[in-house]
């Protein structure tokens, strides 16, 4: 079992013992370092109030609830706030913790929800230990966007910017480039095993050279090492294994430290003359790398160029590019069909297999078409949506299950934001989305009929008034508006 166990750690920990670089960050300038002021209790209660009153962070089962409950008191909330700063201090939970916590525990009388039994102080460790995570979380969130640690181009892990942000960000920059006579060719490479890769010493390095307070960065010393992982199978569960690097995934604290781990790079590549010839776009382990000229064969060879810089670039960082994961695709809205291959100099893809563009390219949950029709895109979301809508009729019909207005609170709540998921990308003023909208009204027709119970041969309208559903083209409309807004 020891043999099994060691294969499987070694899997998910091939990063351990790499070397990096860390003279690669001399280039970038070392900001002046900032105060780590200590937590507001209105910190705390934001925190807190983003949390689902009905799930548990660890394994003794207290909900978020029963803290919420706890926090009631403004006792209790200094209490817990003189903990967090103290965390930060020394890098772990004061020796005087249980003591701490048996203050902030509810007296007898309060409901039987708030005091779950056998309730003892140390239970509160997971609660209060992910809330200070959210808590560090939020601060850093604010940090980067203030004093512009991360890119512009850098979408993931940075809050306010999403997945339709970054493929907004692609489409204008296709678009621009086909006013100005140009054609467009992309590369998307993909980390491998990112978030188990990061490098604890070089993250420590990043934070130091953004300026953060040397109380942070001795807290994440102290967070990050000596660190213990350990796996289950079925029933049997293996002894600790060390865990050297990686952030934990599934913490508050992985999406913010991967957004400022691959901030340097992103700054390395725009500061190297290549990249005026070619932009970079980063969204957590994806990175996507757009070359733009008049000529489909002078983007090959800027591609290939960029992709080395890039590859230099991740290596010096301890991150290592799945070559066989990478793709390219290109866009060009003339009639010419022509395609040429890119030799990437890496396996598998060299001169004797070079990498082809194919028909349709699915980045992020969005099907880019070489024409940026996104009709493949729309076929493919309505047609998801529709099938959820069929399903959907076992719950209920015209004569027994759900009644109209929970079907209709369905419809909209778990059906709608499937089909038009992206809609951003292809429905805009001026856009010729005809083809697109008729197979979402179609879509929307089914689910009509479906709530009220009408015929199949009742007018799309008349169902979609008695429905509650106003039309898909002014439906998209609302909701461009208010992302405008």
């Amino acid at each position: 079992m020891d043999d099994l166990w060691n294969a499987l750690h070694n899997t998910y920990n091939s990063a351990s013992g790499r070397e990096v670089d860390l003279s690669e960050l001399d280039p970038l300038p070392t900001l002046k370092e900032r105060d780590w002021p200590p937590f507001s209790a209105l910190e705390l209660t934001d925190a807190l109030a983003s949390c689902s009153s009905r799930s548990s962070p660890g394994p003794d089962h207290i909900m978020w609830v029963h803290l919420k409950v706890i926090l009631e008191s403004h006792k209790a909330i200094q209490i817990l706030l003189d903990l967090a700063n103290a965390c930060i201090r020394v890098g772990h939970w004061p020796k005087h913790f249980k003591d701490s916590i048996s203050v902030i525990i509810p007296k007898p009388g309060k409901p039987s929800y708030s005091t779950p039994k056998s309730f003892k102080p140390i239970v509160l460790l997971n609660t209060i230990g992910k809330l200070i995570e959210k808590m560090i979380s939020n601060r850093l969130q604010f940090n980067m966007i203030k004093f512009d640690l991360v890119h512009p181009n850098q979408v993931g892990g940075v809050r306010q910017r999403s997945t339709e942000d970054a493929g907004l960000f692609l489409t204008h920059l296709v678009r621009t480039g086909w006013a100005k006579g140009k054609k467009t060719s992309v590369v998307a490479l993909d980390i491998a095993q990112f978030f188990p890769s990061l490098n604890h010493a070089m993250l420590l390095a990043i934070l130091r050279k953004q300026g953060f307070s040397s109380v942070v960065t001795k807290f994440f010393a102290s967070y990050l090492v000596d660190r213990f992982t350990a796996y289950m199978w079925g029933l049997f569960r293996s002894g600790p294994r060390q865990a050297d690097i990686r952030v934990g995934q599934g913490s508050a604290l992985s999406p913010v430290l991967s957004a400022l781990y691959i901030a340097p790079v992103m700054k390395l590549y725009h500061m190297n003359p290549v990249s005026l010839k070619m932009s970079l776009l980063s969204f957590v382990d994806d990175g996507t790398v757009a070359a733009q000229s008049k000529s489909l064969d002078e983007n090959i060879e800027t591609l290939k160029e960029a992709y080395t810089l890039l590859l230099s670039l991740f290596v010096a960082l301890g991150l290592v590019l799945e070559h066989s994961k990478t793709e390219y695709f290109i866009f060009d809205r003339s009639h010419s069909d022509y395609s040429p291959p890119l030799d990437l100099g890496y396996a598998p893809y060299t001169s004797d297999n070079p990498l082809k563009p194919n028909l349709y390219w699915r980045y992020l949950g969005f099907y880019f078409d070489r024409k940026l029709l996104f009709h493949e895109h729309v076929r493919f979301y309505s047609t998801k949506a529709l099938s959820s809508v069929k399903a959907m009729k076992m719950l209920g019909s015209s004569t027994r299950g759900l009644p109209p207005r929970e079907k209709r609170l369905l419809y909209r709540s778990c059906v709608l934001p499937i089909a038009t998921y992206g809609y951003r990308l292809w429905f805009f003023d001026g856009a010729r989305c005809k083809k697109a909208l008729s197979s979402l009204k179609t879509m929307q027709r089914k689910a009509a009929i479906w709530i009220t119970g009408a015929f199949s041969t009742s007018p799309t309208g008349g169902v979609e008034s008695l429905a509650g559903l106003i039309p898909v083209h002014l439906h998209l409309q609302k909701m461009a508006g208010r992302a405008n807004y």
